[in-house]
């Protein structure tokens, strides 16, 4: 009796136990779930998962294993567009066009003690600088500025460039230094030894590693060479140290080490938008070419179209065709019957489909739809000022990152060798250079849209002393003492041929406009 006793408060026991048990993983699971849904509330939307986002796949990569994996394939693939797609062309020519021109020309500033421009150090400098450009080209064939444009067009499209600085001894030039320009595929990962961790603070001092083809420091990321393989003519792998190498991306993340084309995004959008256009014209040229349909009574016998005028077929059926230009005309038997042949491509959505599209485009490659298409329909004088400041506003930085990447560093470059070859004498230019350095690269302009609306605002905006006249003629991509300079040359030629100059009696004020009462 008594071990009965035992057995039954022992089964007691353990059924207190499991209820407890079981109560308190109940509590445990309700705390987690009420857990779990704090933390999704607290979430941004954009991080949540849903039945919607359930195979969004979230991850943050290292930049430069994105790159690696990705440049290849889209360099090819920007480059096969900008060869085969007009409107992708057109987007990369507006790129260089507006942001370096026929080049973002170099002016000396050096100063005196008192703050005015040294004049004459300036044009010793400039002279010095306009002599190299000439020969600035390694192979010969291009300017300092066409090389300019050059490097524009790569940092576009492929999204950096590559120029080395070679000396190359030839009595014959001016000055030793010479550019070369280098595809960005010539850098090779065969001496990549890069690890896990990348750039970072744990990294010895000194300690390189290699990827893409650049070494660098792993504490600091400061690039230390390059290698380079030419694969087109299988030659040898070439290091260059990194004070001989300029190389230009835009960087938009911390570490990266190479850059990317700024078209990336619209490479999927303008391959389809290529495929659509090309269909859609097939398509209108095959149903272009039928002019009707003939309905016979006996299948049997065809169509009985043909070429030829007259025709004795089987059973000594004749046929009958006329010829008229592009178009056939049938002569039938009786019964037969003839429909029309009607095409209605492309549609009627087929424009705003398409613009819908370009303009997708427009915004990704960074150009206005305007300029990307030549469609200016609908463009008023408020309307196309307001497309001009927003394109020269995003245009700004892209110049001014051209202008730091390669335009000062060509600059200092072509000094150095200036004056350490005695061409010009700079005294204590390697004590202090940066005197001698100042400079100010100016950018191609843009013409007003209506230069007498705007001409009167610039005058009231400088008789206000809110402008300056050199930020006016900035803005048209001149120097002011060029066109003072020219001003004055052409009132010397006109007193020369006995002409009178007058510039006192122009008339400021604004008189009625054309596009401005058409607008209104």
């Amino acid at each position: 009796m008594i071990r009965r006793a035992l057995n039954r408060l022992q089964t007691l026991v353990n059924r207190t136990v499991d209820r407890y048990s079981a109560a308190v993983a109940h509590e445990v699971a309700m705390r987690r779930h009420r857990q779990i849904l704090s933390e999704r509330s607290m979430q941004y939307a954009a991080a949540k998962t849903s039945r919607l986002t359930g195979a969004w796949t979230m991850q943050l990569p290292n930049v430069n294993d994105i790159i690696s994996a990705s440049s290849p394939a889209v360099r090819a693939r920007v480059n096969q567009l900008t060869r085969d797609f007009p409107y992708f062309a057109r987007a990369l020519n507006n790129i260089v066009d507006y942001t370096v021109g026929p080049g973002i020309v170099y002016q000396s500033r050096v100063k005196l003690s008192n703050g005015k421009l040294d004049k004459r150090r300036n044009q010793i400098i400039e002279d010095a600088f306009k002599w190299w450009a000439d020969e600035a080209d390694a192979s010969g064939k291009l300017h300092y500025y066409d090389i300019m444009r050059l490097t524009k067009r790569q940092d576009a499209e492929i999204g950096e460039f590559l120029v080395v600085l070679a000396p190359i001894k030839d009595p014959n030039r001016y000055l030793p230094l010479a550019l070369q320009l280098y595809e960005a595929n010539w850098l090779t990962s065969a001496r990549d030894n890069y690890g896990t961790g990348g750039i970072g603070l744990s990294a010895r001092p000194g300690e390189t590693e290699t990827r893409q083809g650049i070494e660098y420091e792993k504490l600091t990321g400061r690039i230390k060479g390059y290698w380079f393989r030419d694969p087109y003519h299988g030659g040898q792998e070439v290091y260059i140290p990194t004070n001989q190498v300029i190389h230009g991306f835009d960087m938009l993340r911390p570490q990266q080490l190479r850059g990317i084309s700024q078209m990336a995004p619209g490479v999927l959008l303008a391959h389809d938008l290529h495929d659509y256009m090309g269909a859609e014209i097939d398509g209108a040229k095959f149903a272009a070419k039928y002019l009707a349909f003939v309905k016979k009574q006996q299948p049997s016998l065809g169509q009985g179209l043909g070429v030829v005028t007259r025709e004795t077929g089987e059973k000594g059926i004749t046929r009958y065709i006329e010829e008229l230009e592009n178009a056939i005309v049938e002569y039938l038997k009786p019964g037969d019957d003839v429909v029309l042949a009607k095409s209605e491509r492309p549609g009627t959505t087929f424009t705003p489909f398409v613009r819908l599209l370009l303009t997708m485009l427009s915004v990704t490659s960074g150009v206005p739809y305007e300029l990307l298409t030549g469609d200016y329909q609908g463009i008023n004088f408020s309307t196309a000022r307001i497309i001009r400041n927003d394109f020269q506003q995003q245009l700004r930085p892209v110049a001014i990152r051209h202008i730091r990447q390669f335009g000062l560093k060509t600059q200092r470059a072509c000094l150095d060798w200036a004056v350490m070859t005695g061409k010009i004498n700079l005294p204590g230019y390697f004590q202090n250079p940066r005197h001698y350095w100042e400079s100010e690269w100016q950018p191609p302009g843009m013409e007003a849209v209506d230069p007498l609306r705007e001409a009167k605002s610039q005058v009231e905006a400088i008789r206000a002393l809110l402008k300056s006249p050199q930020e006016v003629a900035r803005e048209r991509g001149r120097d002011l003492e060029d066109i003072y300079r020219e001003i004055k040359e052409a009132m010397d030629l006109a007193e020369q041929y006995g002409l009178h100059f007058d510039l006192t009696g122009i008339d400021t004020t604004l008189a009625p406009n054309p596009a401005a009462i058409l607008e209104e």
